[in-house]
C-alpha cells in the first residue's frame, strides 16, 4: 500500500462523496464486473494464506462466462455459463454451491442495486493510484456504525471495473485483499482462456431464500438485529448421519453476510467468541439448543447476533 493511503492521503483529502453520487459510482463498478470483457491473473489474501489465480470473464450480450483456475497449491479450476457451474477437483459429497458465492466472486463484490448499501455505508474518494499498470481511483466504503468492516477498493479509471478490493480491520489494516496483477480488458482478451482444461463436474446452484420476510422460529424470541441486515435464507436440515437438526438464518447487509444456526446443544463447540483473520464466531447456549453467529464481521455484530436469539 502506498504512503499516501497509509498516511490518509497526505497530498490529497478525503472527499465524501453526495449518495446520488456514491450509487452512480457503485451501481458503474457492478456492471463493468458483469458486462465488461476482461481477463488477468489476481492474488488472493486472507490471513497467511495466500493465492494467485487466473481468470477469464466474457459477456457478448448472449452468454456471461467465466473461468478462474489456481496457480498454486492443489490444482483447482471454476467454468461457470450463464447460470450453470461446474467446477473441479469434483465434489465427493454432492453439495451445491450457493447462488450469492458465485455472484460475489472478485471482481464482482458490489450489488447490481446498491441503494440499501449506502443506509449503512459512506463512501470516500481517497486519491489515485495504478494498480496492474492501470491508472485507479480509490474509494473506501465507510461503515456507519460498528457492525461492519470499512472495504477500500480501487477502481479502473476508463472502465470502471474493480482492480483490487481489501477488507479492513477497525485498525485499518488489510485483513483480506483482491488485486490484479495484470489484465487485459476489451478486444485484447484471448478467447482461448474459457476453455477447461480438466474435466469438470457440473454442481447445483442453490437459489433457494426460505419464505420469511422477517425471521420466525417457532421456541424462539428474536430481538431487534444491527441495522441494515436483512433475511435472506431460512432452512432447517438434518445433517447427514447425523441425529440432530441445524436450523440456519442467513442475513446480508448487500455487501457482507452473517449466518445464525441452532442445533441441540452438545460440548463440542466452546463457548463465546473465536475468530480467523476478518471471520468471527460467537456460540452461546440458549435453552437446550446452541446459538452460533458466524460472518466477516466485527465481534460486536456476530454477538448481537447470537444474543437476539432466546429458547422460550
Amino acid at each position: 500500500m502506498s504512503l499516501l493511503l497509509m498516511l490518509g492521503g497526505a497530498a490529497h483529502a478525503a472527499e465524501q462523496l453526495d449518495r446520488d453520487s456514491a450509487q452512480k459510482l457503485l451501481e458503474r463498478a457492478a456492471a463493468a464486473a458483469k458486462q465488461e470483457n476482461y481477463a488477468g491473473t489476481y492474488v488472493y489474501q486472507y490471513g497467511d494464506e495466500v493465492a494467485t489465480y487466473r481468470m477469464i470473464h466474457l459477456n457478448d450480450g448472449q452468454l456471461d462466462a467465466e473461468r478462474r483456475e489456481s496457480l498454486d497449491g492443489p490444482p483447482r479450476e471454476y467454468y461457470r455459463a450463464g447460470t450453470q457451474v461446474s467446477i473441479y477437483p469434483a465434489d465427493q459429497t454432492g453439495g451445491s454451491l450457493d447462488r450469492r458465492y458465485t455472484a460475489k466472486l472478485f471482481p464482482r463484490q458490489l450489488p447490481e442495486q446498491p441503494e440499501k448499501l449506502l443506509n449503512v455505508y459512506g463512501i470516500k474518494r481517497l486519491g489515485h493510484e495504478r494498480v496492474a499498470g492501470l491508472q485507479s481511483t480509490v474509494y473506501q466504503l465507510e461503515p456507519l456504525d460498528q457492525y461492519r468492516y470499512p472495504h477500500r477498493f480501487w477502481m479502473d479509471d476508463q472502465s470502471g471495473l474493480l482492480l483490487k478490493w481489501i477488507v479492513m480491520g477497525m485498525r485499518t489494516e488489510a485483513m483480506q485483499t483482491f488485486a490484479f496483477t495484470n489484465i487485459q480488458q476489451g478486444g485484447n482478451v484471448d478467447r482461448r482462456w474459457l476453455k477447461p482444461t480438466r474435466t469438470l463436474q457440473p454442481v447445483t446452484i442453490d437459489s433457494s431464500v426460505g419464505s420469511a420476510k422477517v425471521a420466525q422460529e417457532p421456541g424462539w424470541d428474536i430481538k431487534a438485529l444491527p441495522n441494515g441486515f436483512r433475511l435472506l435464507k431460512q432452512t432447517s436440515k438434518t445433517l447427514p448421519g447425523k441425529n440432530r437438526t441445524v436450523i440456519h438464518h442467513l442475513y446480508s447487509d448487500g455487501l457482507t453476510t452473517v449466518s445464525v444456526f441452532i442445533e441441540p446443544y452438545h460440548q463440542r463447540l466452546p463457548l463465546g467468541l473465536a475468530h480467523q483473520g476478518a471471520t468471527h464466531l460467537f456460540v452461546r447456549q440458549s435453552g437446550g439448543a446452541l446459538v452460533m453467529a458466524l460472518g466477516e464481521v466485527p465481534a460486536v455484530t456476530v454477538e448481537a447476533f447470537a444474543t437476539a436469539y432466546n429458547a422460550r
